[in-house]
């Protein structure tokens, strides 16, 4: 540790020398000082191993010169510096961190969402845009009421230890599971999917939910299981069990609720665990593999969704529909087209979009503030995204880079697809763009994801780097 360096390297001069003692217990006795004041005891015994290493070289340097080894110990010790200096220095080291940026680049998101959700709220207020007066009305109180549970959560989140969370992996498995199942016994349908259970006046997005959990479960499954990179193809058995649970289980829950870009979401992020932290290759293809059966066995037994689905998003290029997501596209493009540099104005409406509020949220926001905000929300967006996988990369511990790589890669697929079919570029999909859009329940799991982020982050360097069970 470049603390224990830097006191070996200066002595002990000027400084409180240590009393002279005959034991070789004095070791262990300076050692346990230096670590009575360091509190994230998880790092105590990289300290000790550290200290000892390097009392161990100075004490040989010293039986090199002639010295006895009781006194070669302790000009060792003096040498070393006094512990509780060298403890203080090294509790300050191993203090917790926060991610300041990510969590002011987040508040200052959700405070651009308050911004149009107010604009909205004048704008449409009053007009008669054939949507329900009552929702545009209360547009700003609502997000910033659901804001503000969203910020209160991720608080809480962001002071607990999220390692406490790992022995409870395949509980949230189950969880996760029976969620879903629930969903299509007692879910509510919207739009036609049934993913939604009602508790009171609040509407749990269940699958966007479990998406979440999937993933924090899947990190600690995963990781509990040492030898997943040493399978072998002989032990066939073990593959197809692994790919049933984390590959054929999800898919088919995610398929039958109609949550594809839910399902999209895990894919990703399952697929970072694999190939980035776990480095389980063999599961990977095993897992493709096992979801190609899975496409071509619906293809053959339910081949009207396929059908349904190809004519819904074929209809992405057809602009002249004007109940068709071609048309919704060429009124998104027509709307950035002529948003000019600075919009047209606070408030503004468009009558041509639908889902301001929500999914066409980056697409008004151009067209009210003009390119130049819009652009300063999109260098906003990738500085957010970039600094996230930079802290997050940057994680000693394999389980916290686990969970904060899988809940980016949902976060990141939310924040470009939205980005995207604004412009016009992928399909439009009902996809809010993170912090910003109305969200409801989902900004508040938008919120309380971002928590984990910050709380991995967050205890950096209170981990210990000695029980490692995967490397980068």
């Amino acid at each position: 540790m470049d603390i224990i360096s830097h006191n070996r390297g200066s002595g002990n001069r000027g400084g409180p020398s240590m009393s002279r003692q005959n034991s070789p217990k004095s070791v262990d006795s300076f050692i346990e000082q230096v670590c009575s004041h360091v509190k994230a005891k998880d790092v105590h015994p990289d300290i000790q191993l550290e200290m000892k290493s390097h009392l161990e070289d100075l004490v040989e340097d010293k039986l090199s010169e002639g010295l006895s080894h009781e006194e070669a110990t302790r000009q060792a010790l003096d040498q070393m510096g006094h512990p509780d200096q060298i403890g203080k220095q090294l509790h300050a080291a191993h203090k917790p961190v926060m991610e300041w940026s990510l969590a002011v680049i987040a508040a200052v998101m959700v405070g651009i969402g308050l911004l149009v959700m107010y604009a909205l709220q004048i704008g449409y207020s009053g007009q008669d845009s054939g949507i329900p007066s009552h929702f545009y009305g209360y547009l700003f109180i609502n997000k910033a009421f659901y804001s503000g549970i969203g910020v209160l959560l991720l608080v809480v989140i962001c002071f607990l230890d999220y390692r406490k969370i790992r022995k409870y992996s395949w509980h949230l498995y189950f969880v996760s599971i029976t969620l879903m199942l629930a969903c299509s016994v007692i879910g509510t349908e919207i739009n036609g999917a049934k993913r939604w259970i009602a508790v009171g006046g609040f509407a749990f997005d269940i699958y966007a939910l479990s998406t979440y959990l999937f993933l924090i479960a899947a990190s600690g499954m995963l990781l509990g299981q040492r030898n997943i990179k040493r399978s072998t193809y002989r032990n066939v058995g073990e593959l197809i069990m692994m790919s049933l649970i984390y590959i054929v289980v999800p898919t088919l829950l995610y398929m039958k609720g109609n949550s594809f870009f839910d399902f999209i979401g895990y894919g990703i992020g399952l697929t970072f665990l694999l190939l980035v932290v776990v480095k389980a290759y063999k599961l990977f293809f095993a897992g493709m593999a096992s979801f190609l059966f899975i496409v071509i066995g619906v293809m053959l037994s339910s081949g009207y969704r396929i059908q349904n689905a190809f004519e819904r998003y074929s209809s992405f290029f057809m602009w002249t529909d004007p109940e068709g997501l071609g048309y919704q596209r060429q009124n998104a493009i027509d709307a950035v087209l002529n948003a000019g540099m600075w919009g047209h104005g606070f408030g503004v409406l468009n009558d041509k979009m639908r889902y301001l509020h929500s999914d066409m949220v980056f697409s008004y926001i151009i067209y009210s503030f003009g390119w130049v905000f819009g652009s300063l929300l999109l260098l906003l967006t990738l500085l957010f995204l970039f600094k996230s996988f930079s802290a997050i990369r940057g994680l000693k511990d394999p389980y916290a880079r686990a969970i904060g790589l899988s809940i980016l890669s949902i976060i990141s697929f939310r924040f470009i697809w939205n980005i995207l079919m604004t412009l016009g570029i992928v399909p439009i999909a009902d996809l809010n763009m993170p912090f910003v859009s109305y969200g409801g329940v989902s900004g508040i799991l938008e919120l309380m994801a971002m928590g984990m982020i910050l709380s991995v982050c967050r205890r950096r360097n209170m981990v210990s780097g000695l029980n490692r069970e995967v490397q980068m």
